[in-house]
């Protein structure tokens, strides 16, 4: 091969791997909390948790079988309107072969009793939980009973997830590239699912 062949092809591989960089960037880690002004809501008696998990919840070991070499590259929690939330992130963007990102936001959502009739956790949570699944989206089960829903984010080669633990709502967002183009959604998906698997432990 001539050696304008041989830039030739080092330029497309370049473009590609660009590419599959500008996929991952607009795939799955924007965003950040939405903090509630004044005052934060408080939990009710009967809202199971409190305060949204901390990143620390999230099992290394499903990080790791996600993303090869992943880093940390955001975590922040604090309160929102009608609850607390924490929301982690990590890449291995620029470490590895076959990069990709991971996204977990953890909400808890509590009791409202500014009307006339009571919302519990639960119910808000519920709510949530409708709002952030889109149409033509899957349901599986997570272990022996949670339900979780996951779906086919715009981006190519990225799943969504959330599933509902008492009044916990639970999100996964994964994005990935493999040969520099975005993975099968089949692969993203199952990669999602096996990181909500854990969570479901884990919560």
């Amino acid at each position: 091969m001539s050696p304008s062949g041989r830039a030739g092809g080092a330029l497309v591989r370049g473009a590609v791997m660009a590419g599959g960089a500008a996929v991952l960037a607009a795939a799955a880690i924007g965003g950040g909390l939405v903090l509630a002004g004044g005052d934060p809501d408080v939990p009710g008696e009967d809202d199971v948790h409190a305060s949204a998990p901390d990143c620390a919840v999230v099992p290394e070991s499903a990080v790791a079988e996600a993303l090869t070499d992943a880093v940390v590259e955001s975590a922040e929690s604090g309160p929102r309107p009608g609850g607390h939330t924490t929301v982690c992130a990590w890449t291995s963007l620029g470490r590895a072969e076959a990069p990709g990102t991971l996204r977990v936001e953890f909400s808890a959502l509590f009791t409202d009793t500014s009307g006339e009739e009571p919302v519990s956790g639960v119910q808000h949570t519920e709510g949530a939980l409708a709002a952030v699944v889109p149409r033509g989206g899957d349901e599986v089960v997570l272990g022996a009973h949670v339900a979780a829903h996951v779906w086919a984010e715009r981006a190519p080669g990225t799943a969504g997830l959330a599933f509902q633990a008492d009044n916990l709502l639970v999100r996964v967002a994964y994005s990935g590239v493999s040969g520099g183009d975005p993975v099968e959604w089949e692969d993203a998906r199952e990669t999602a699912v096996r990181v909500a698997e854990r969570l479901v432990e884990a919560v």
